[in-house]
């Protein structure tokens, strides 16, 4: 295989998405509908997207070797990611997580890391040279993101055209988020948060204040994700709203990943900026619409016109 154009640094989980159901009582059952059954994880679900797209795309990390972690490298397979730049930790499970959706769609999670908290860059990633690399959500990836991520991304500048990042809000174990980014913020090329994501990597609450924060660290390259309110584009010292259209919500997991494997997809397709944003905005509308991370882009005719629309294919 070519060397890939996109290389995801992530994680890749089982996810097992419970539907809307009430408490069963103390020792007793409750009937629901179907589980379902999908491949998750932050990186897994921006790797499989941008895939479906038409990148070029591999994971770099690790999986372990139980039953979750095989679907979960099959699945990859499957969906044409390359995964020479995964191995194979023994005797360790992979990460699978139970994801429960509320009748609003709204979701929470339990669980299991795995193979997360043993987390590293393959060697063979650091030889690998590509157009983007991409930090996927790397504050779920135990030891990694406290004491290897910015040096790693330091190391792969020299192999890509651009380093992107995708942060995600969460319990750092007592660090302060600003300082705990800061290292990673000095080596990325663009950064893709949301507003609360935005606002706990800089300490800062107003968007002028953020932009101002993130140009300090010679980051001229942002994109604000705004949910239902579309994205706020900041390239270049050009700023641009862009709108999204009105969702029918039914599951908002992986909506972030899917707005970027969108825009890095239009990035790599010499897409002007606004365009990526716009495809990436499609991209993450479609996905809280269906239920799973990637039930938005299992519809190939809608993947293919939405390609031909921004004159990708």
């Amino acid at each position: 295989m070519s060397d890939p154009r996109l290389i995801v640094v992530g994680n890749a989980c089982v996810d097992l998405f419970i539907p809307p159901h009430p408490p069963p009582p103390p020792s007793g059952v409750v009937n629901i509908p179907p589980i379902d059954v999908q491949i998750g994880g932050n990186g897994a679900n921006t790797a499989i997207a941008a895939s479906r797209l038409g990148v070029d795309t591999a994971l770099a990390g690790v999986l372990g070797d139980d039953m979750f972690a095989r679907h979960v490298r099959d699945g990859l397979r499957a969906e044409s990611v390359d995964t020479s730049l995964v191995e194979t930790l023994d005797g360790v499970c992979g990460p699978t997580t139970i994801v429960v959706n509320d009748d609003k769609g709204e979701r929470s999670f339990v669980h299991h890391a795995g193979s997360n908290d043993h987390y590293r860059l393959p060697p063979a990633a650091c030889r690998t040279p590509c157009e983007i690399f991409h930090f996927a959500a790397p504050e779920l990836l135990g030891r990694f993101f406290h004491d290897e991520c910015a040096n790693a991304a330091d190391e792969l500048r020299r192999l890509a055209g651009a380093i992107s990042l995708d942060v995600i809000d969460v319990d750092l174990q007592g660090r302060d988020p600003v300082a705990a980014h800061a290292p990673l913020l000095e080596a990325v090329d663009m950064v893709f948060p949301n507003e609360e994501e935005a606002r706990a990597i800089t300490g800062r609450r107003h968007v002028d204040d953020i932009l101002a924060y993130l140009r300090d660290r010679d980051i001229h390259r942002v994109v604000i994700t705004r949910g239902k309110d579309g994205a706020l584009l900041c390239w270049d010292g050009e700023v641009t709203t862009i709108q999204t259209r009105v969702a029918n919500v039914v599951d908002t997991c992986g909506a972030g990943d899917n707005f970027v494997a969108g825009f890095l997809t239009g990035l790599l397709g010499d897409l002007p900026p606004e365009s990526c944003a716009r495809l990436g905005c499609e991209l993450g509308t479609r996905c809280v619409e269906h239920r799973g991370s990637l039930g938005g882009t299992e519809d190939r005719p809608w993947v293919d016109g939405l390609l031909a629309r921004h004159g990708l294919i």
